[in-house]
Protein backbone atom coordinates (compact mmCIF):
# COMPACT_ATOMS: atom_id res chain seq x y z
CA UNK A 1 0.00 0.00 0.00
CA UNK A 2 1.37 3.47 -0.88
CA UNK A 3 0.60 6.30 1.56
CA UNK A 4 1.39 9.98 1.01
CA UNK A 5 2.10 11.81 4.21
CA UNK A 6 2.39 15.60 4.65
CA UNK A 7 5.17 16.30 7.08
CA UNK A 8 6.14 19.70 8.33
CA UNK A 9 9.57 20.78 7.07
CA UNK A 10 12.48 21.31 9.40
CA UNK A 11 15.40 23.57 9.07
CA UNK A 12 18.51 21.75 8.16
CA UNK A 13 20.15 20.23 11.17
CA UNK A 14 17.10 20.51 13.50
CA UNK A 15 17.16 16.76 14.38
CA UNK A 16 14.85 15.11 11.77
CA UNK A 17 15.32 11.30 11.72
CA UNK A 18 15.97 10.75 8.06
CA UNK A 19 16.24 6.97 8.57
CA UNK A 20 12.63 6.58 9.83
CA UNK A 21 10.03 7.96 7.46
CA UNK A 22 7.35 7.46 10.16
CA UNK A 23 9.00 10.02 12.55
CA UNK A 24 6.74 13.04 12.84
CA UNK A 25 8.30 16.46 12.95
CA UNK A 26 7.34 18.96 15.63
CA UNK A 27 4.51 21.36 14.84
CA UNK A 28 5.35 24.35 12.68
CA UNK A 29 3.71 27.64 12.16
CA UNK A 30 0.85 27.66 9.74
CA UNK A 31 -2.02 25.25 9.27
CA UNK A 32 -2.45 22.81 6.43
CA UNK A 33 -5.60 23.37 4.49
CA UNK A 34 -5.44 20.30 2.26
CA UNK A 35 -7.22 16.95 2.68
CA UNK A 36 -5.96 15.16 5.83
CA UNK A 37 -4.16 11.83 5.62
CA UNK A 38 -5.87 8.77 7.20
CA UNK A 39 -4.62 5.25 7.90
CA UNK A 40 -7.91 3.66 6.91
CA UNK A 41 -9.62 3.20 3.56
CA UNK A 42 -7.58 4.95 0.88
CA UNK A 43 -10.83 6.46 -0.47
CA UNK A 44 -10.94 8.61 2.63
CA UNK A 45 -8.07 10.74 1.37
CA UNK A 46 -5.34 10.91 -1.19
CA UNK A 47 -2.54 11.57 1.29
CA UNK A 48 -1.26 14.41 -0.89
CA UNK A 49 -0.30 17.91 0.17
CA UNK A 50 -1.18 19.28 -3.19
CA UNK A 51 -3.81 21.96 -2.77
CA UNK A 52 -2.45 23.43 0.45
CA UNK A 53 -2.33 27.25 0.33
CA UNK A 54 1.03 28.81 -0.20
CA UNK A 55 2.63 30.12 2.85
CA UNK A 56 0.50 28.07 5.19
CA UNK A 57 3.67 26.38 6.41
CA UNK A 58 7.33 26.80 5.96
CA UNK A 59 9.23 24.11 4.08
CA UNK A 60 6.25 21.85 3.45
CA UNK A 61 7.32 18.64 1.59
CA UNK A 62 5.42 15.68 0.12
CA UNK A 63 6.68 12.31 1.23
CA UNK A 64 5.59 8.89 -0.13
CA UNK A 65 5.99 5.84 2.18
CA UNK A 66 5.71 2.13 1.24
CA UNK A 67 5.29 -0.52 3.98
CA UNK A 68 2.84 -2.48 6.17
CA UNK A 69 -0.10 -0.75 7.78
CA UNK A 70 -2.26 -1.61 10.75
CA UNK A 71 -5.07 -3.13 8.61
CA UNK A 72 -2.96 -5.63 6.61
CA UNK A 73 -4.20 -9.31 6.66
CA UNK A 74 -2.24 -12.63 6.88
CA UNK A 75 -2.45 -15.05 3.94
CA UNK A 76 -3.90 -18.62 4.82
CA UNK A 77 -1.32 -21.28 5.52
CA UNK A 78 -1.30 -24.18 3.07
CA UNK A 79 -1.42 -27.33 5.29
CA UNK A 80 0.40 -29.37 2.68
CA UNK A 81 3.30 -27.01 2.87
CA UNK A 82 3.05 -26.29 6.56
CA UNK A 83 1.43 -29.22 8.44
CA UNK A 84 0.42 -28.94 12.07
CA UNK A 85 4.01 -28.72 13.41
CA UNK A 86 3.14 -29.28 17.06
CA UNK A 87 0.77 -32.28 16.57
CA UNK A 88 1.93 -35.57 18.09
CA UNK A 89 -0.13 -38.28 16.29
CA UNK A 90 1.28 -41.74 16.89
CA UNK A 91 -1.46 -43.77 15.14
CA UNK A 92 -2.00 -41.48 12.15
CA UNK A 93 -5.69 -40.84 12.73
CA UNK A 94 -5.32 -37.05 12.80
CA UNK A 95 -5.90 -36.78 16.54
CA UNK A 96 -3.31 -36.44 19.25
CA UNK A 97 -1.47 -34.11 21.60
CA UNK A 98 -1.44 -30.48 20.39
CA UNK A 99 -3.34 -31.50 17.21
CA UNK A 100 -5.83 -29.11 15.67
CA UNK A 101 -8.36 -31.99 15.21
CA UNK A 102 -8.33 -32.69 18.93
CA UNK A 103 -6.85 -35.04 21.50
CA UNK A 104 -6.61 -38.84 21.23
CA UNK A 105 -7.61 -41.14 24.08
CA UNK A 106 -5.38 -43.89 22.67
CA UNK A 107 -2.70 -42.69 20.28
CA UNK A 108 -1.70 -46.27 19.46
CA UNK A 109 -5.18 -47.20 18.17
CA UNK A 110 -6.17 -45.77 14.79
CA UNK A 111 -9.81 -46.74 15.33
CA UNK A 112 -10.47 -44.60 18.40
CA UNK A 113 -9.78 -41.10 19.66
CA UNK A 114 -12.79 -40.21 21.84
CA UNK A 115 -13.27 -41.46 25.37
CA UNK A 116 -16.48 -43.20 24.28
CA UNK A 117 -14.69 -45.01 21.46
CA UNK A 118 -11.85 -46.16 23.67
CA UNK A 119 -14.32 -47.44 26.24
CA UNK A 120 -16.85 -49.13 23.92
CA UNK A 121 -14.99 -50.42 20.84
CA UNK A 122 -15.20 -54.22 21.02
CA UNK A 123 -15.64 -57.50 19.20
CA UNK A 124 -18.00 -59.31 21.54
CA UNK A 125 -18.59 -62.42 19.43
CA UNK A 126 -14.99 -62.84 18.29
CA UNK A 127 -15.72 -62.86 14.58
CA UNK A 128 -13.16 -60.14 13.78
CA UNK A 129 -15.80 -57.47 13.10
CA UNK A 130 -16.05 -54.60 15.59
CA UNK A 131 -18.74 -52.27 16.95
CA UNK A 132 -18.90 -48.90 18.76
CA UNK A 133 -15.54 -47.67 17.47
CA UNK A 134 -14.94 -44.08 16.32
CA UNK A 135 -13.89 -45.37 12.92
CA UNK A 136 -13.01 -48.70 11.29
CA UNK A 137 -9.83 -49.71 9.56
CA UNK A 138 -7.90 -52.77 8.48
CA UNK A 139 -7.05 -53.79 12.04
CA UNK A 140 -10.62 -53.40 13.30
CA UNK A 141 -13.15 -53.69 10.45
CA UNK A 142 -16.80 -53.00 11.09
CA UNK A 143 -19.34 -52.20 12.20
CA UNK A 144 -20.79 -55.60 13.11
CA UNK A 145 -24.57 -55.61 12.72
CA UNK A 146 -24.89 -58.38 15.35
CA UNK A 147 -22.03 -58.60 17.81
CA UNK A 148 -23.63 -61.55 19.62
CA UNK A 149 -23.46 -63.88 16.60
CA UNK A 150 -20.06 -64.80 15.20
CA UNK A 151 -21.69 -65.82 11.91
CA UNK A 152 -22.93 -62.29 11.31
CA UNK A 153 -21.09 -59.09 10.64
CA UNK A 154 -18.36 -59.44 8.05
CA UNK A 155 -19.28 -58.18 4.61
CA UNK A 156 -17.87 -61.36 3.08
CA UNK A 157 -19.48 -63.75 5.56
CA UNK A 158 -20.83 -66.97 4.12
CA UNK A 159 -24.61 -66.84 3.81
CA UNK A 160 -26.36 -69.58 5.75
CA UNK A 161 -29.97 -70.73 5.68
CA UNK A 162 -30.97 -69.40 9.09
CA UNK A 163 -33.21 -66.37 8.67
CA UNK A 164 -30.31 -63.92 9.21
CA UNK A 165 -28.43 -61.62 6.84
CA UNK A 166 -24.88 -62.73 7.61
CA UNK A 167 -23.19 -59.97 5.62
CA UNK A 168 -25.36 -57.17 7.04
CA UNK A 169 -26.64 -56.34 3.56
CA UNK A 170 -30.23 -56.75 4.71
CA UNK A 171 -31.02 -59.68 2.39
CA UNK A 172 -32.05 -62.74 4.39
CA UNK A 173 -31.02 -66.12 2.95
CA UNK A 174 -30.69 -64.68 -0.57
CA UNK A 175 -28.88 -67.59 -2.22
CA UNK A 176 -30.33 -70.86 -3.59
CA UNK A 177 -30.74 -73.44 -0.85
CA UNK A 178 -28.19 -75.74 -2.50
CA UNK A 179 -25.52 -73.04 -1.97
CA UNK A 180 -26.39 -72.29 1.68
CA UNK A 181 -26.97 -75.85 2.89
CA UNK A 182 -25.94 -77.74 4.85
CA UNK A 183 -25.31 -75.21 7.60
CA UNK A 184 -22.65 -77.32 9.28
CA UNK A 185 -20.48 -80.09 7.91
CA UNK A 186 -20.86 -82.21 4.80
CA UNK A 187 -24.18 -84.01 4.45
CA UNK A 188 -23.66 -87.18 2.37
CA UNK A 189 -25.89 -88.58 -0.35
CA UNK A 190 -28.11 -85.49 -0.74
CA UNK A 191 -29.32 -84.95 -4.28
CA UNK A 192 -27.62 -82.37 -6.48
CA UNK A 193 -29.48 -79.24 -7.56
CA UNK A 194 -32.84 -79.24 -5.81
CA UNK A 195 -31.80 -81.54 -2.98
CA UNK A 196 -32.21 -78.83 -0.33
CA UNK A 197 -34.94 -76.45 0.80
CA UNK A 198 -34.36 -73.38 2.99
CA UNK A 199 -37.14 -73.01 5.53
CA UNK A 200 -36.00 -71.39 8.81
CA UNK A 201 -38.76 -71.25 11.41
CA UNK A 202 -37.10 -68.48 13.45
CA UNK A 203 -34.04 -66.21 13.00
CA UNK A 204 -30.89 -68.06 13.91
CA UNK A 205 -32.43 -71.50 13.45
CA UNK A 206 -31.00 -73.89 10.89
CA UNK A 207 -33.61 -73.94 8.12
CA UNK A 208 -32.00 -76.53 5.82
CA UNK A 209 -34.33 -79.37 4.84
CA UNK A 210 -33.43 -82.33 2.66
CA UNK A 211 -36.01 -82.80 -0.07
CA UNK A 212 -34.07 -85.02 -2.47
CA UNK A 213 -31.53 -87.81 -2.03
CA UNK A 214 -29.12 -89.44 -4.39
CA UNK A 215 -30.50 -92.51 -6.12
CA UNK A 216 -30.61 -95.42 -3.69
CA UNK A 217 -30.62 -93.33 -0.48
CA UNK A 218 -33.22 -91.70 1.73
CA UNK A 219 -33.33 -89.42 4.74
CA UNK A 220 -35.19 -91.25 7.47
CA UNK A 221 -34.43 -89.12 10.54
CA UNK A 222 -34.88 -85.72 8.85
CA UNK A 223 -31.61 -84.49 10.34
CA UNK A 224 -29.74 -82.31 7.80
CA UNK A 225 -26.33 -82.91 9.33
CA UNK A 226 -26.08 -86.62 8.44
CA UNK A 227 -27.67 -86.23 5.02
CA UNK A 228 -29.46 -89.18 3.46
CA UNK A 229 -28.27 -91.79 5.91
CA UNK A 230 -30.29 -94.82 4.81
CA UNK A 231 -29.71 -97.11 1.84
CA UNK A 232 -32.99 -97.80 0.09
CA UNK A 233 -34.01 -100.73 -2.06
CA UNK A 234 -31.73 -101.21 -5.03
CA UNK A 235 -33.47 -99.67 -8.04
CA UNK A 236 -31.61 -102.03 -10.32
CA UNK A 237 -33.72 -104.79 -8.75
CA UNK A 238 -36.96 -102.95 -8.07
CA UNK A 239 -39.18 -100.20 -9.44
CA UNK A 240 -40.82 -97.24 -7.72
CA UNK A 241 -44.07 -97.87 -9.61
CA UNK A 242 -45.80 -100.86 -11.18
CA UNK A 243 -44.36 -101.74 -14.59
CA UNK A 244 -42.83 -104.37 -16.81
CA UNK A 245 -39.33 -102.91 -16.78
CA UNK A 246 -36.79 -105.73 -16.50
CA UNK A 247 -35.16 -103.97 -13.52
CA UNK A 248 -38.11 -105.01 -11.39
CA UNK A 249 -38.24 -108.61 -12.59
CA UNK A 250 -37.36 -111.02 -9.80
CA UNK A 251 -37.10 -113.97 -12.15
CA UNK A 252 -38.78 -116.69 -14.20
CA UNK A 253 -39.64 -119.54 -11.87
CA UNK A 254 -40.38 -123.12 -12.80
CA UNK A 255 -42.29 -125.46 -10.52
CA UNK A 256 -40.13 -126.30 -7.53
CA UNK A 257 -38.02 -123.19 -8.03
CA UNK A 258 -37.06 -120.55 -5.47
CA UNK A 259 -35.54 -117.14 -6.22
CA UNK A 260 -32.78 -115.68 -4.10
CA UNK A 261 -34.05 -113.48 -1.26
CA UNK A 262 -34.81 -109.88 -2.23
CA UNK A 263 -33.67 -107.28 0.31
CA UNK A 264 -35.05 -103.80 0.50
CA UNK A 265 -35.67 -100.83 2.78
CA UNK A 266 -38.37 -98.16 2.67
CA UNK A 267 -37.98 -95.27 5.06
CA UNK A 268 -41.55 -94.05 5.48
CA UNK A 269 -45.05 -95.37 5.84
CA UNK A 270 -46.88 -95.76 2.54
CA UNK A 271 -47.91 -96.80 0.02
CA UNK A 272 -47.44 -93.88 -2.31
CA UNK A 273 -44.95 -92.31 -4.70
CA UNK A 274 -41.42 -92.84 -3.47
CA UNK A 275 -42.42 -95.02 -0.52
CA UNK A 276 -43.06 -98.36 -2.19
CA UNK A 277 -41.10 -101.06 -4.02
CA UNK A 278 -42.47 -102.94 -7.03
CA UNK A 279 -41.40 -106.35 -8.32
CA UNK A 280 -42.67 -108.76 -10.95
CA UNK A 281 -42.36 -112.56 -11.21
CA UNK A 282 -43.04 -114.91 -14.13
CA UNK A 283 -44.52 -118.38 -13.45
CA UNK A 284 -44.96 -119.96 -16.92
CA UNK A 285 -47.53 -122.78 -17.07
CA UNK A 286 -45.27 -124.66 -19.46
CA UNK A 287 -42.65 -124.89 -16.73
CA UNK A 288 -44.91 -127.00 -14.50
CA UNK A 289 -44.01 -130.59 -13.77
CA UNK A 290 -47.51 -131.84 -14.47
CA UNK A 291 -50.54 -130.81 -16.47
CA UNK A 292 -52.94 -128.33 -15.02
CA UNK A 293 -54.56 -128.40 -12.42
CA UNK A 294 -51.31 -129.71 -10.89
CA UNK A 295 -49.09 -126.75 -11.76
CA UNK A 296 -47.97 -126.29 -8.16
CA UNK A 297 -48.54 -123.26 -5.98
CA UNK A 298 -47.05 -119.82 -5.64
CA UNK A 299 -45.85 -118.57 -2.27
CA UNK A 300 -44.79 -115.02 -1.32
CA UNK A 301 -43.69 -114.24 2.21
CA UNK A 302 -41.30 -112.12 4.26
CA UNK A 303 -38.26 -114.08 5.36
CA UNK A 304 -37.33 -111.01 7.43
CA UNK A 305 -39.86 -108.41 8.57
CA UNK A 306 -38.45 -106.11 11.31
CA UNK A 307 -40.40 -104.53 14.13
CA UNK A 308 -43.00 -105.98 16.45
CA UNK A 309 -43.40 -109.67 15.56
CA UNK A 310 -47.14 -109.35 16.02
CA UNK A 311 -47.34 -106.23 13.91
CA UNK A 312 -44.14 -105.93 11.88
CA UNK A 313 -43.09 -103.02 9.69
CA UNK A 314 -43.79 -104.24 6.15
CA UNK A 315 -46.71 -105.55 4.07
CA UNK A 316 -47.24 -106.45 0.40
CA UNK A 317 -49.99 -106.79 -2.21
CA UNK A 318 -50.19 -108.98 -5.33
CA UNK A 319 -51.70 -107.94 -8.68
CA UNK A 320 -52.44 -109.67 -11.97
CA UNK A 321 -52.07 -106.37 -13.85
CA UNK A 322 -50.71 -102.95 -12.93
CA UNK A 323 -54.14 -101.38 -13.33
CA UNK A 324 -55.94 -104.18 -11.51
CA UNK A 325 -57.13 -104.60 -7.94
CA UNK A 326 -54.96 -106.00 -5.18
CA UNK A 327 -55.36 -109.79 -5.06
CA UNK A 328 -58.04 -109.40 -7.75
CA UNK A 329 -58.88 -111.61 -10.70
CA UNK A 330 -59.31 -114.72 -8.58
CA UNK A 331 -55.87 -114.63 -6.99
CA UNK A 332 -57.51 -115.30 -3.63
CA UNK A 333 -60.85 -115.54 -1.92
CA UNK A 334 -59.21 -114.65 1.35
CA UNK A 335 -56.03 -112.76 2.02
CA UNK A 336 -53.07 -114.28 3.75
CA UNK A 337 -52.06 -113.83 7.38
CA UNK A 338 -52.08 -110.25 8.59
CA UNK A 339 -54.06 -109.11 5.54
CA UNK A 340 -55.20 -106.91 4.08
CA UNK A 341 -52.54 -106.27 3.00
CA UNK A 342 -50.59 -109.48 3.40
CA UNK A 343 -47.54 -110.67 5.26
CA UNK A 344 -47.71 -114.00 3.37
CA UNK A 345 -49.72 -115.28 0.42
CA UNK A 346 -50.06 -118.43 -1.71
CA UNK A 347 -51.86 -119.40 -4.91
CA UNK A 348 -52.81 -123.09 -5.11
CA UNK A 349 -53.84 -124.63 -8.41
CA UNK A 350 -56.25 -127.37 -7.34
CA UNK A 351 -55.29 -130.86 -6.41
CA UNK A 352 -56.11 -132.94 -3.39
CA UNK A 353 -54.38 -130.49 -1.05
CA UNK A 354 -56.12 -127.46 -2.44
CA UNK A 355 -56.69 -124.75 0.11
CA UNK A 356 -60.45 -124.20 0.36
CA UNK A 357 -59.80 -120.46 0.68
CA UNK A 358 -58.52 -120.32 -2.91
CA UNK A 359 -60.35 -121.01 -6.13
CA UNK A 360 -59.14 -123.73 -8.45
CA UNK A 361 -61.17 -122.66 -11.47
CA UNK A 362 -59.33 -119.41 -12.22
CA UNK A 363 -56.56 -118.84 -14.76
CA UNK A 364 -53.07 -119.67 -13.60
CA UNK A 365 -51.17 -116.38 -12.95
CA UNK A 366 -48.25 -116.64 -15.31
CA UNK A 367 -47.12 -113.19 -14.20
CA UNK A 368 -47.80 -111.27 -10.98
CA UNK A 369 -46.77 -107.84 -9.72
CA UNK A 370 -45.87 -107.37 -6.06
CA UNK A 371 -45.98 -104.03 -4.21
CA UNK A 372 -44.11 -103.79 -0.87
CA UNK A 373 -44.58 -100.88 1.53
CA UNK A 374 -44.08 -99.91 5.16
CA UNK A 375 -46.93 -99.69 7.67
CA UNK A 376 -45.04 -99.10 10.95
CA UNK A 377 -41.99 -97.30 12.37
CA UNK A 378 -41.73 -94.50 9.86
CA UNK A 379 -38.34 -92.84 9.56
CA UNK A 380 -36.36 -96.04 10.06
CA UNK A 381 -33.62 -97.70 8.04
CA UNK A 382 -34.86 -101.20 8.88
CA UNK A 383 -34.62 -103.71 6.02
CA UNK A 384 -37.00 -106.43 4.88
CA UNK A 385 -36.27 -109.66 3.03
CA UNK A 386 -38.87 -110.94 0.56
CA UNK A 387 -38.98 -114.63 -0.44
CA UNK A 388 -40.79 -115.87 -3.58
CA UNK A 389 -41.09 -119.56 -4.55
CA UNK A 390 -43.11 -122.00 -6.74
CA UNK A 391 -43.67 -125.11 -4.72
CA UNK A 392 -44.62 -128.44 -6.28
CA UNK A 393 -47.85 -130.25 -5.32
Amino acid sequence: MTIALAIGGCAAGQGQDTDNPFTTAPPVSGTATGTPVTDGDPTEGTGSTEGMSAGSGTGQVETTVTGPTSDSTTEPVDPTENPDPDCIDGDGDGFGEECQAGPDCDDADYNNHTDAGCASCKDGDGDGVWVSCDQYGASKPGPDCDDTNNSVGAMDSEELCNGIAENCAGEIDPLPADQMCPTDGDAPNVGGIGGWKCNPVAPGQDGCEIIGCSVGYYDANKTPGDGCECVGTDRNKSLNACGADPKGLIGVIAEGGVVPPIKGAIGFVGPGPGVEDWFSVDFPVAMAQGARPNAGNIAVTFAVNPGDQNNPDYRFEVYRTCDGAAFGGGLANQFGAGAPPAREWTFNDGGATANPNYKSDVPWPEKVFIRVFRVNNTGSCSEYTLQVSRLPN
